[in-house]
């Protein structure tokens, strides 16, 4: 289970709660592999999270084009990194249901990459961006 910590607080409230849905929709798929849930409802979430995924780039790309973010080419490349090993699970999912693989993948890759990229490059987004709106 995944929480929203004040580390990965950005600054900037748009984002911050969009992190928290991200959160708490990442957190509704990582519990199912404990639960006996049907994979026609796995796959619903799954999807609901890869929209949301999308989504929520795409808004944090926009603020970082509307503030000149220098890092935003190498930022949206990330997120191009991320959409494909999620698509990557998500097949494997398709193909193969809940499996240990899927939940150990899921946990891994997908969690860890996400934590990770609030944390470390997300944080010094909002920085830039709070300073120039400041500015």
């Amino acid at each position: 289970m995944i929480t929203l910590t004040d580390s990965m607080k950005v600054g900037v409230p748009k984002i911050d709660a969009q992190h928290q849905e991200l959160v708490d929709r990442l957190n509704a798929v990582t519990s199912m592999g404990a639960k006996a849930v049907s994979k026609e409802e796995t796959q619903k979430t799954l999807n609901m999270l890869g929209d949301y995924i999308v989504k929520h780039f795409g808004d944090e790309e926009v603020l970082q084009k509307q503030s000149g973010y220098p890092k935003y080419e190498w930022h949206r490349g990330q997120h191009q990194i991320y959409i494909g090993e999620f698509q990557k699970l998500k097949r494997e999912f398709d193909t193969n249901g809940i499996s240990a693989k899927f939940t150990l993948d899921l946990n891994n890759s997908i969690v860890g990459w996400i934590v990770r990229h609030i944390k470390n490059v997300d944080v010094e987004f909002g920085k830039y961006y709070r300073s120039s709106r400041s500015a």
